[in-house]
């Protein structure tokens, strides 16, 4: 499989995860919001943000009130993807968005983002949207929460169609919370074996742990939903990180990746050595030893300690037939300066 640039940053198994605040609708309906949520995601260490581009009004035929009321939280004005992407620019953080409706892909690239995110909602329901993403050529991640394995391979399909291969596919549970044991981190490996290609974990669980894990099962793209505060009055913000949580998850994953650096341990660690040196097990004298006597097993008790010779010498020096060329009294540390052949 091959490696996916962003910007100045690679996607690849040989690289760090790619780490995604999802703000998603955790603004509120506030650009100022909007914008703090994104320092503190950088502040923790994030790689990228992502929003939603979502409009009632190109989303439903004669919305309900309920959904026109839960719109006016959630929805992300048109004007905004242009202010939010300069803004993160000067961050110097990744931005990019979830078109949920057509018209959101032409934004989308008239502000160039570098990469695109497809929900599992659309991915399951608006094969249209999926084409026109695909065939911007541009890396596309997708997210499984809804989608069979039959579905998946339908959408595979349309982007081998476009000649697009920059697709990333990321394993998630549409349940929120999601709990532990219907996480299932092992169907990661069953997406890159199906399609040869990078994989990784949107998050819906409650915590930091699922992520990390996922990193050390070969996840090289996270994303888990962010916000300033789980009390703001919006549908993702009850089971989003807040930002000292979200800086704990990327140090763990950090960590995690610094534990996977695969090393062949021909040698041991300096550190090691030293430590193994200051505990070697010596020959010391059991009895007195007269000059001229030759060495033998009976002749020693071992005892740790960091000079003297060590006990893996004692076959070879009876061997050798090593004997004494001085007198040595008991409890003396052999040395080589006791004995000759």
């Amino acid at each position: 499989m091959q490696d996916i640039k962003i910007g100045n940053l690679t996607i690849g198994q040989n690289h760090p995860a790619f780490v995604i605040a999802e703000i998603g609708s955790n603004h509120n309906q506030s650009l100022q919001l909007a914008y703090e949520t994104i320092d503190a995601a950088k502040e923790a260490g994030a790689d990228a943000v992502k929003f939603q581009s979502i409009d009632v009004n190109k989303l439903y035929l004669n919305p309900s009130k309920a959904t026109i009321d839960l719109h006016k939280k959630i929805d992300l004005p048109e004007e905004w993807h242009y202010l939010l992407s300069d803004y993160c620019k000067k961050k110097e953080i990744v931005f990019f968005s979830s078109p949920t409706y057509l018209e959101a892909v032409d934004i989308l690239e008239t502000i160039n983002v570098s990469l695109y995110k497809l929900a599992s909602a659309q991915i399951g329901t608006f094969p249209q949207l999926v084409e026109k993403v695909a065939q911007t050529n541009k890396p596309v991640i997708l997210s499984t929460g809804l989608v069979s394995y039959a579905e998946l391979e339908k959408i595979v399909k349309i982007f081998h169609l476009a000649q697009n291969n920059q697709f990333i596919i990321l394993h998630c549970n549409s349940i929120y919370p999601t709990p532990y044991e219907k996480v299932h981190l092992p169907l990661m490996h069953t997406y890159q074996k199906m399609f040869d290609c990078i994989v990784g974990f949107s998050d819906h669980t409650a915590g930091i742990y699922a992520p990390i894990i996922a990193v050390a099962q070969g996840a090289k793209v996270i994303e888990k939903h962010f916000a300033i505060s789980r009390k703001l009055p919006v549908p993702d913000a009850p089971f989003s990180l807040e930002p000292h949580e979200l800086r704990e998850m990327i140090n763990g994953i950090r960590i995690a990746e610094q534990m996977l650096i695969p090393q062949v341990r021909l040698q041991i660690e300096k550190e090691e050595a030293n430590f193994k040196k200051a505990i070697g097990t010596k020959l010391v004298l059991a009895k007195n030893k007269n000059a001229g006597e030759p060495l033998q097993r009976e002749d020693f008790i071992f005892r740790r300690h960091s000079e003297g010779i060590d006990c893996k010498e004692l076959d070879r020096l009876l061997l050798s037939n090593f004997f004494f060329k001085e007198n040595v009294m008991r409890n003396t540390l052999l040395d080589y300066q006791h004995i000759s052949l």
